[in-house]
């Protein structure tokens, strides 16, 4: 019973060693914000695109080589990653946009109102309304107009 035990624990070791080894055969690979590239055997953080690369063999070898045998199951999960991020990439892009059409949208609403004949009024910090002189009118005019040009002319 003993020898048994003995054996299972000196089994369930080597497997844990093996593993541990085989985890640290890879590192990881990406660009940061600032464009600096990045090696770590800790993964980036999420969102982050990376690339699992097999160290050095040996301290004489200063190239890092890609991991060309990952498994079907590693491969398939980076593919279903890299979907998934084009998926939100795509997701970011379309809400952004939707927000620029939509302020665009407003800049043309803002422009057509202060260009038109009827006084326009504008609210303060405190909640007061005060009607805009002609000079206000024209400062916020040149905004609605440069806002008008930055999110209607893509």
């Amino acid at each position: 019973m003993l020898k048994r035990t003995l054996f299972c624990m000196v089994l369930a070791g080597s497997c844990a060693m093996a593993a541990t080894a085989y985890a640290q055969q890879f590192i990881y690979k990406w660009t940061d914000d600032q464009g600096q590239l990045k090696y770590s055997e800790l993964p980036p953080p999420p969102g982050v695109t990376y690339e699992m690369v097999r160290k050095p063999s040996g301290p004489s070898s200063g190239v890092v080589q890609s991991a060309p045998d990952l498994t079907k199951e590693q491969e398939k999960k980076a593919a279903e990653e890299a979907a998934k991020q084009k998926e939100q990439q795509e997701q970011a892009q379309k809400e952004a946009e939707d927000v620029r059409a939509k302020n665009c949208e407003i800049a043309k609403k803002n422009v057509q109102v202060l260009q038109g004949e009827s006084p326009v009024v504008k609210t303060d910090a405190k909640g007061n309304k005060a009607p805009l002189d002609a000079e206000q009118r024209e400062a916020e005019l040149k905004k609605a107009q440069k806002d008008q040009d930055y999110f209607c002319n893509p």
